[in-house]
Parts: structure tokens; sequence; C-alpha cells
């Protein structure tokens, strides 16, 4: 009878794997008892297969086994069927050592040790031919050939955590289905991986070939950037085309160490930020987003900062001469022109004059009135700057 065939009816055996010492419950050796000879032994991945010569000794009453994993020597067999010469010790690892003994059982005895069967579990060869791409935007494609094997039934796909372990991060569920994405991985990153294959039983294969990928790049930085700093409520921010890049993020912040916030994105290389007022300054960068949507790191920061109003204007001199008030003041070389702004009484009209140089002269004053008088600076971007100091005159 082939050995293999014979396997097929193993279980049909009448075999109880023992949680305490069959053995112990028997007198003691019966040196007169038959020993298993001629021991053979088929190891798997996780089982090991006995074929025994028969014994024919109507004293028998059947076989104990027993097991070291390198731990000591425990039973993990008692066959009851005398005539039985087939065995399988399932639920073992892979590639690992074991030893076997057997005893054969009287009613009351036992008999001596046989030869002790070292034996080695089998394995499942490693997947073949994986390959992992390069340049893919913040993911990993991995790609292997079908197992040959059979009794696969899954895949574990396994990537190298801070350079030591591999863990496992998916699975794929089908012998024929070789393809698994790593994806929000991070952009312009290295990522090292292998793949175990799986059998029906859950024993797993060695493990294939570590293969390297890398996340496509982040757009690079390069060139300048500037902002203005004259305009009266608006800052205008240029840089430099960055490459691959398709759009531009622009951030802000007030300090040029603070947190920066994106305030706009544009195709340009070219940016309006609409502040609204004068005389407020802010810090800008940039940074480039490619087609797939990857962001550069940010630029060198650059100061930008809105037109400041012009000086206070500075009266020197305030006097009536012939009933005239004479109002006049230092020239201001931001200033397109002044307005003077007339005030009569305390709760007077107030009146407003344009003028083009330095000096004001109010031919329109009435006797006993007291006049109040200030002069405001104009740039030529409308930018008023603030009061000056107030003159009050009267003709008595």
């Amino acid at each position: 009878m082939r050995f293999w065939k014979i396997l097929v009816i193993i279980s049909l055996a009448l075999v109880f794997s023992a949680c305490s010492s069959t053995i112990s419950s028997l007198d003691g050796i019966d040196r007169n008892l038959p020993q298993v000879k001629n021991i053979k032994t088929i190891p798997d991945v996780s089982s090991v297969a006995f074929e025994w010569e028969v014994i024919n000794d109507a004293s028998l009453k059947g076989y104990v086994l027993y097991r070291d994993d390198g731990d000591g020597y425990k039973e993990v067999a008692y066959i009851q069927n005398p005539l039985a010469s087939h065995y399988v010790d399932s639920g073992l690892f892979p590639e690992k050592d074991y030893s076997y003994y057997f005893h054969t059982l009287s009613k009351n005895a036992y008999s001596s040790r046989s030869e002790v069967v070292k034996v080695r579990t089998s394995f499942i060869n490693p997947v073949e031919s994986l390959y992992a791409s390069n340049d893919y935007p913040k993911k990993v494609k991995l790609l292997w050939n079908p197992h040959p094997n059979p009794s696969i039934s899954h895949y574990l796909v396994q990537r190298q955590e801070d350079n030591s372990e591999f863990k496992t991060i998916g699975i794929v569920n089908h012998r024929l289905m070789v393809e698994y994405f790593d994806e929000n991985l991070n952009d312009e990153s290295s990522y090292r991986y292998r793949i175990v294959a799986m059998d029906f039983m859950e024993n797993p294969s060695r493990p294939s070939k570590i293969v390297t990928a890398r996340t496509k790049k982040k757009p690079v930085v390069s060139g300048s950037i500037t902002a203005s700093n004259n305009l009266p409520t608006t800052i205008v921010v240029n840089w430099d085309k960055i490459n691959d890049a398709s759009s531009y993020k622009i951030y802000r912040s007030k300090t040029i160490d603070g947190a920066y916030s994106m305030i706009g994105s544009t195709s340009n290389t070219r940016f309006v930020d609409n502040v609204g007022s004068p005389n407020v300054s802010y810090y800008y960068k940039v940074s480039g987003v490619d087609s797939t949507n990857i962001e550069s790191n940010m630029s060198a920061a650059t100061k930008g900062s809105t037109r400041k109003i012009p000086q206070t204007p500075k009266i020197i001199k305030g006097y009536v001469d012939k009933q005239e008030a004479q109002i006049q003041w230092e020239a201001n070389s931001d200033a397109q022109y002044y307005l003077v702004y007339r005030k009569s009484g305390l709760f007077g009209d107030v009146t407003r004059f344009k003028i083009n140089g330095t000096l004001f002269v109010d031919k329109d004053m009435r006797v006993g009135k007291e006049y109040t008088y200030y002069v405001v600076a104009v740039d030529e971007f409308g930018l008023e700057s603030n009061n000056s100091e107030e003159v009050n005159l009267s003709i008595k």
C-alpha cells in the first residue's frame, strides 16, 4: 500500500490527543512488548505524517506518540487501534525542528521507547517578482506574480516601520489578485515592502524579496519672492515660476516667524492682497502645487506693506494781519496738496479749503468771532495725514 494513499484514510482512525499522560495510569514498562519500528515520516508545512510497521500482537491495545518541540517531550496522541500504522500530527509551525518517539500499549503496561525520529517541517515558497512603483503621488503600487501553489488563499502586504520590523498593512483576498495600493503616504518619501502568501490553513510562506518604493517629489521652490510697499490699501506679491507647479498657494503672517495662514491661490505668479487700509505690514510665503495636488515647501518670507499716510503737517505760523488770518506750515515731500479746515465757534460749520502751497490766507473773518484752523496733507493716492495741531484766531 502506498504511503500517500494510506494518508487518505487517516481521518478514519480512532485517535485522541491526550491532555494528560496515558502511560501514567499503567503499571510500567513491559520490555517484552514489541516496539514501533521502521518509522517513516513526510513533513508538510504545518504537519508531519507517520508510517510504521504493523505489529501483529494480540496483546497490543494501541500506541502513544510523544513530541518534543524544544520544550521537552509531551504526549500528543493516543492511537487506540492496534492495527493502525499511520498518523498525522498537525498544527505545527513551518520550518521548525521536532523530535518524536512511540510506545506500544498493552492493557496494563507500555513498551520501551522507539527510536527517536527528528523532523523539520517544510515551507511555502515566497512570492516572486515583486514590483513597487516610484514617483506616484502620495501612494505606492505593488505588483507580484500569482503564487503557483493552489493552496494559497490570500496575501499579507507588509511594510517596514521605522527601519525595524515589518507590519501587515493590508490583505489581498485571492491567490490570483496580485495588486495593492498603499495610499495616503508622505510626499518624497521611501518605503520598504514585502509580501507573505498564506494558505487555507493560515500557514505563511517565506517572505518575498524586499522592494523599496518612493513617492513623488514635491515641486522645488526656487527664485525670489517680493511684495510691494507703496500702494495705499493693497499689497502685491510677485514670485518666480516654480518648476512643475500648475498653481500656487499664498500664505500670510503678522510676524516673520509667526503662524502663516493661506489667504488665496492662483495659477499666476502674482497675487493682490486687498488689506483695505494704509500703514499695514504683513509677511508672505508662497508654495507651488503640481497637477497631482502635491504641494511644495513654502518659500522664504518677504515683507510687504501698504503705503504710509503722509506726515502730519507742522504749523510754523498762525496769526491775524490786516483782519486776515494767515496759517503757514512746513512743506511735506509726500503731500500732493493740503486741506485746511476752518471751524467757526464751538458748534459752527466746518469749511474745507484745498491748498497747493504751504500758506493759507483767510480773508473772510468777522469781527468778534473766533476761528479754529488745522491742516491735513494729502498724497498722490488721496491718503490723508493726521490733523495738525489746531490754531485759534480771532479779530477783536
